[in-house]
């Protein structure tokens, strides 16, 4: 884990203390836990690969007794180590380009609003310029997690700051999926 530092803010303290207990959550599969974590209006994204083509679905929870892929996202040997602020690592379907749990809290992701605009062309208009908005804006207030092992124990998670509060708003198991 981070230690933190005397002068560390207290939205920085609440964001390491989030991630810790999302991570932990995630890795023991206790729901309890994790519902803490979920905004009740938002929910919870989970990016997905089919095929070629990348896409979304929304949860208002996560359980984790449904096996059917891709609601239960299992992430058992999932292991946090100290948190480094950088530039993200990258995976090339091989291996990633450094490994440890990295924020990059100087550029916002938005692989989700890209995801639902790459939908909205390929399936004339699927996805709202309404809802591709709400994506963009929840991602500016978001910071993309990622857990990086060579071992396929990789875990990438988006908490949002809603309401003066972290919380897990997407699971990204699309980046890691080189299954074409």
């Amino acid at each position: 884990m981070t230690i933190l530092s005397i002068g560390q803010s207290s939205k920085e303290q609440d964001f390491v203390w989030a991630l810790k207990k999302v991570v932990r959550a995630l890795s023991k599969r206790d729901p309890v836990t994790l519902s803490r974590y979920i905004d009740k209006k938002t929910e919870v994204y989970i990016l997905n690969r089919t095929g070629v083509v990348d896409t979304y679905k929304h949860f208002s929870t996560l359980g984790f007794s449904d096996t059917t892929y891709p609601n239960a996202p299992f992430y058992d040997s999932v292991k946090l180590s100290r948190l480094k602020y950088s530039r993200l690592p990258t995976f090339d379907c091989e291996k990633w380009t450094k490994t440890g749990t990295f924020v990059d809290t100087t550029r916002t992701d938005h692989l989700l609003s890209k995801i639902a605009k790459s939908l909205s062309r390929a399936f004339r208009g699927r996805v709202s310029i309404k809802k591709i908005t709400e994506f963009y804006n929840l991602e500016n207030k978001s910071r993309r997690i990622v857990i990086a092992d060579n071992n396929s124990n990789e875990l990438i998670i988006y908490l949002s700051f809603i309401n003066n509060k972290w919380v897990l708003t997407i699971i990204d198991k699309a980046t890691c999926d080189c299954s074409v």
